[in-house]
């Protein structure tokens, strides 16, 4: 990709478009994984959304700040967004609620497919979506 066409309006409507795919994929996923056993908390649908769509925006920030700024900034990026897909996935395996509680049956089930979905769109739908 070409540096000098990025926008930050290009970038932030391709993390717009990665995140409605993310949260549109997420929330099936979601449907997919309770038919399976999985028992997601109330208002799980719109956390879903939200959780989705925010962090892809500010993915699409941070990869129209490395681009602009640093002439391997898509590379960068790249190894960024990978760093915090795998850190991501951590909560998904190792969870405590707040309170110390157990997660809820099938946590695992639901939650890492999403991590790894939303993380994905990142890495790749953001840089796709902004040429």
């Amino acid at each position: 990709m070409q540096a000098t066409t990025l926008t930050f309006g290009k970038a932030l409507k391709a993390g717009g478009i990665a995140g409605l795919l993310a949260a549109g994929i997420n929330n099936i996923w979601s449907l997919l994984a309770e038919a399976m056993g999985s028992v997601a908390p109330p208002g799980f649908p719109f956390a879903v959304t939200v959780s989705s769509v925010f962090p892809l925006l500010v993915g699409a920030m941070l990869y129209f700040m490395l681009v602009r700024f640093f002439p391997k900034g898509a590379l960068l990026y790249t190894a960024v967004a990978v760093l915090f897909l795998l850190l991501s996935l951590y909560p998904t395996l190792y969870y405590a609620g707040p309170d110390g509680m157990a997660p809820t049956k099938g946590f695992t089930l639901l939650t890492l497919p999403m991590h790894l979905i939303a993380g994905s769109l990142g890495i790749w739908g953001i840089p796709k979506f902004s040429r």
